[in-house]
């Protein structure tokens, strides 16, 4: 009976031993095709909503964590001074325009004066031509003749004149056309800063960061609040792989990812792009590594990792939260 006890306490260990053996070997396996790291963040686009003209904040009806639509009021700028210039522009663009119409009309006018001088000119040329003749047979004195020349210089002087204030007014107009491109072109910029008085979302998001309230002067470019969106096209994770890990990581392979927020939910993705070099070789002051001193530091390299947007319909991954992700290298 005690032999049998033996034999089966030894059974019971052997089979133990066994399965340790098959567990052991395959988390072995998958730990060779597994890449895993705990050193990963959510990333995402963070949309800075500022000011672009200087003002008094009229409203301002975004509120701390509010989701906010593309295109959809966040603020307002009291829009007073915008108007006022925008009226004055309009001014000046009507102001240039009569001055067009009167130039217009005036070159209309000089040009029937040219007309009218030719017909002068010419009619005085037919009666020196007349007077001439009857001169040369001495039908008329001198005086009739002498009257003839000067009426043809007379009607010659009137056409040039008038010719001159076609050119002149010609000229004018241009300078008046010019000043009323002018015009439209500052009534354009000041309706272009007026539409500025309102403040929309540049993205579908979540309203963070609110740094002003109603009421409070504004400069240009001040950050008024910041939206960031939850869309999982809009955010990524930046997992940073040992570079003894990269030896067989390549873009397109799927990807596993937990959260803390959401113990036991398994997120999914592929990885989209390695970066083209490591954290230290971005940062401000990069390591100098030709000391006398060196000591080798294995580097971490950033992965983008593309999430697929089925896979958090809630959007409960944000911004900067931590993650482990688990790459299968044997994916393709």
């Amino acid at each position: 009976m005690a032999m049998n006890r033996k034999w089966v306490a030894l059974l019971i260990l052997a089979l133990f031993v066994l399965a340790a053996a098959v567990f052991g070997y395959f988390r072995w396996r998958h730990a060779q095709w597994h890449i895993e790291t705990e050193d990963a963040y959510v990333k995402g686009d963070i949309y800075s909503v500022a000011s672009r003209i200087p003002g008094t904040l009229k409203t301002l009806e975004a509120r701390e964590n509010e989701a906010v639509k593309a295109g959809q009021t966040i603020a307002t700028i009291d829009p007073r001074d915008y108007d006022a210039a925008v009226i004055k522009a309009e001014a000046k663009v009507n102001e240039a325009t009569a001055d067009c119409a009167v130039k217009e009309a005036n070159i209309a006018q000089a040009k029937a004066q040219v007309a009218a001088a030719k017909s002068q000119l010419q009619l005085a040329a037919q009666d020196l031509d007349r007077i001439k003749a009857l001169y040369e047979r001495q039908s008329i004195p001198k005086q009739k003749y002498d009257q003839a020349v000067a009426g043809q210089a007379v009607a010659s002087a009137q056409l040039t004149a008038a010719e001159k204030a076609v050119s002149y007014g010609t000229a004018g107009l241009e300078v008046s056309r010019k000043k009323t491109e002018t015009a439209k072109a500052q009534l354009d910029q000041a309706q272009l800063q007026r539409s500025y008085c309102t403040i929309v979302a540049p993205a579908t998001g979540i309203v963070s960061r609110k740094m002003s309230e109603a009421g409070q002067v504004v400069a240009a470019g001040q950050p008024l609040c910041a939206v960031v969106p939850l869309d999982l096209k809009e955010i990524w994770v930046e997992a940073n792989f040992k570079e003894t890990q990269l030896t067989n990581i390549r873009p397109g392979q799927k990807v596993t990812l937990t959260a803390d927020i959401d113990k036991g939910k398994e997120y999914t993705g592929v990885v989209d792009s390695i970066s083209a070099g490591t954290g230290a070789a971005f940062s401000l002051l990069p390591p100098e590594n030709a000391t006398g001193n060196w000591v080798k530091v294995v580097q971490r390299l950033p992965v983008k990792i593309r999430i697929d947007p089925t896979t958090d319909p809630e959007h409960r991954l944000r911004v900067g939260l931590s993650v482990q992700v688990a790459v299968d290298t044997r994916s393709k």
